[in-house]
């Protein structure tokens, strides 16, 4: 809308026919509004531009695995809350990790190898996380202000990388906890209830053989958190009107096909 044409000011509110429920349309087939401040009545005056033909923001999807850490205790029993400090032997590192933007299949992914693993040394595999990250507009994933978003900061410090910072997050767990009544929250249960595909199976055993170096638990890892992604945008696609966001920028797309994610 422009601005109204009597208080010169630029905010509106949909005039709805009582009868129907429906906002109301000029004979010209425009939508019409009432402005909030006059009580001016005034049809839209733009061409509306339909989402697809606006510039998308870039949706980088992404999924981390991180190991178990590792402590020492006399015992199963754990006399407070909280296994203590003085008994930790080796703090989590990331095994790996997959990330893909929306709109584009491309998933890009980096584990550790045998021998890195069992140096619980993820050097090798954060720089490109960062790129990836630093690069997107918007960051999504299940769960990730919860946990992958914190974990990945760690690791950057932890390697002298900068925090990733300011940047908007979709999360699809948030989503699914305050705007759907799901009877559990997970990816896999959502993706299901979705009639997609789901999760690919793993177990204890395959996490414990990966810290041994097992070079099929880490592979078998891999496969698995490439599938989260694709199945996470996939749930994310679903979910996303609940955001009630805009993620564009309201700018036309020109013709322009330089190889880059659009």
């Amino acid at each position: 809308m422009r601005i109204c044409e009597n208080c010169y000011r630029r905010h509106w509110r949909a005039k709805i026919n009582k009868s129907t429920g429906l906002q109301v349309k000029h004979n010209n087939g425009n939508l019409v509004y009432i402005c909030i401040h006059c009580g001016h009545v005034q049809d839209e005056q733009h061409e509306f531009v339909p989402p697809p033909e606006r510039i998308q923001a870039n949706i980088l999807y992404i999924d981390l695995e991180t190991s178990k850490s590792l402590y020492y205790n006399y015992g199963n029993r754990v006399p407070s809350k909280h296994l203590s400090n003085d008994h930790l032997v080796k703090a989590w590192y990331m095994i790996g990790w997959a990330a893909s933007y929306m709109g584009n299949d491309n998933v890009w992914s980096q584990f550790v190898t045998p021998d890195e693993a069992l140096n619980w040394n993820d050097s090798a595999i954060v720089k490109r996380l960062w790129d990836l990250m630093n690069a997107a507009e918007i960051i999504a994933g299940h769960n990730i202000n919860g946990f992958d978003f914190k974990r990945a900061n760690t690791r950057f410090k932890k390697h002298n990388l900068p925090f990733i910072t300011g940047k908007k997050t979709i999360d699809t767990l948030q989503l699914a906890r305050s705007k759907m009544a799901y009877e559990n929250n997970t990816l896999d249960y959502i993706a299901h209830e979705l009639g997609l595909d789901g999760k690919n199976e793993i177990t204890n055993k395959d996490w414990l053989a990966a810290h041994g170096g097992n070079k099929e638990a880490i592979a078998k890892i891999h496969t698995y958190c490439k599938k989260d992604v694709t199945e996470g945008k996939r749930v994310l696609a679903e979910l996303l009107p609940l955001a009630n966001k805009r993620f564009n920028f309201g700018a036309l797309k020109k013709a322009v096909n330089d190889g880059e994610v659009e």
